[in-house]
């Protein structure tokens, strides 16, 4: 068999030749991926020139139908050959050639409010509805002098992450504060989810979903919480001939949307690599006099990802960004060349494009965790060092909730 594209518009055809078989329906799965990956949302299989259908094929054509179209998308059959429309139509799924018209404006969800041009990013707004225009309260918790010099348990703060509440830090899930002690790591919590990166035992991230009225609960040794609503969300893609959008750009624009000093924001991201730290060792345990973050104890106490990693992944982020002299000063750090200040986690989990159109938070975050696929919390930064650094992180594309970050 012989694999095409052609672009028609909103439409990416897959232009089929041959026989979908065994043999083949692999490839035409891998074709539809890629497609997917690369941001295409309206698929069709254009299969004039294909003589012969197997069952493993129909499989092929009706796992793409259902992929695309739980993202919000569409695909369908363009112009099936007579073999192949009477196999679609004695096998019941004649809905995949009814499929193959172009899609319907605003059929990937409500039309944005506006477009937004950043220096990196097109952006699609939407407000969100039925949300207060207030922005968020941010609090932070503890001082970062507990970082180097270890703290009891009654420096931990307990925190419920409940739906309305935003969070990170470091931190540890669970009731009790001796315990969580001593398994403290990167936390973030957002959408009525929250996730940790424990540093005792084997490290395996864990993390806790709101379920009724059961919320996650734990404990913040230092940190930026925060309870309020995102008004405005953003469907950002890169601007031009681009293909990513780094970090640094995406916070910055994501300020600017704010329109205020200080924003917090949540993102749902496709990545294209992801550059951070993450602890090794709870930074609660009291020990010397040694500075735990210099040269060269910072390696036991610290591991960072020597270049890009996660490639092809998809990320929760939760971050506040800030021009110099806000009142979040203390615990945001210098973030790209703009002079801007910033805090961010990520949640990274196995690649799944995020749903198009006006998406809402809590059920996109619940979509993520329900894969059972979280594998890691990472300290998004910044590598300046050049060619010779990891750089930063970049996405390929997503959903990005922001609002003013006032202090509580």
């Amino acid at each position: 068999m012989d694999i095409q594209r052609e672009k028609r518009g909103e439409l990416l055809i897959l232009v089929l030749r041959g026989r979908l078989d065994a043999s083949w329906a692999g490839h035409v799965s891998a074709a539809v991926d890629a497609a997917v990956r690369d941001g295409e949302h309206h698929l069709r299989a254009e299969m004039s020139s294909v003589g012969y259908v197997s069952s493993a094929g129909l499989r092929t054509l009706l796992t793409a139908h259902r992929q695309v179209k739980a993202m919000g998308g569409s695909f369908g059959v363009l112009a099936p050959s007579t073999t192949v429309r009477e196999v679609l139509e004695l096998a019941g799924l004649e809905q995949l050639i009814s499929a193959a018209a172009a899609p319907e404006a605003g059929s990937a969800g409500a039309a944005p409010a506006r477009v937004h041009e950043g220096a990196a990013a097109r952006h699609e707004l939407h407000a969100v509805p039925g949300v207060r225009t207030g922005g968020v309260r941010v609090r932070i918790i503890g001082e970062a002098s507990r970082l180097r010099r270890g703290a009891g348990p009654e420096a931990l703060s307990p925190a419920r992450f409940g739906p309305g509440t935003f969070a990170l830090g470091v931190g540890a899930l669970g009731t009790d504060a001796a315990d969580s002690r001593t398994r403290l790591g990167e936390l973030l919590a957002a959408g009525g989810a929250a996730a940790y990166q424990p540093t005792d035992g084997p490290g395996r991230p864990d993390f806790v979903v709101t379920e009724g009225g059961f919320e996650p609960s734990g404990h913040l040794l230092l940190g930026l919480t925060g309870e309020g609503d995102f008004g405005l969300l953003s469907r950002f893609t890169p601007r031009g001939d681009r293909r990513t959008v780094p970090l640094a750009a995406l916070a910055a624009e994501a300020l600017e949307l704010g329109a205020a000093p200080a924003v917090a924001f949540i993102a749902a991201v496709e990545t294209a690599g992801l550059v951070g730290a993450t602890l090794r060792l709870s930074p609660a345990a009291e020990t010397g006099a040694e500075e735990r973050f210099a040269f060269p104890a910072v390696r036991d106490w610290l591991s960072f990802t020597p270049e890009r990693s996660f490639r092809e992944s998809t990320a929760l982020l939760a971050g506040v960004v800030a021009r110099p002299g806000s009142p979040f000063d203390p615990l945001l750090r210098p973030l790209g060349g703009e002079g801007l200040r910033a805090h961010v986690h990520a949640a990274v989990f196995p690649y799944r494009p995020i749903r198009q159109g006006a998406i809402e938070l809590a059920a996109t975050v619940r979509e993520l965790f329900d894969g059972q696929g979280l594998q890691a919390i990472l300290h998004l930064l910044a590598d300046p060092r050049g060619p010779g650094g990891a750089g930063d992180s970049e996405f390929l594309r997503g959903a990005l909730w922001c609002a003013p970050a006032h202090p509580a």
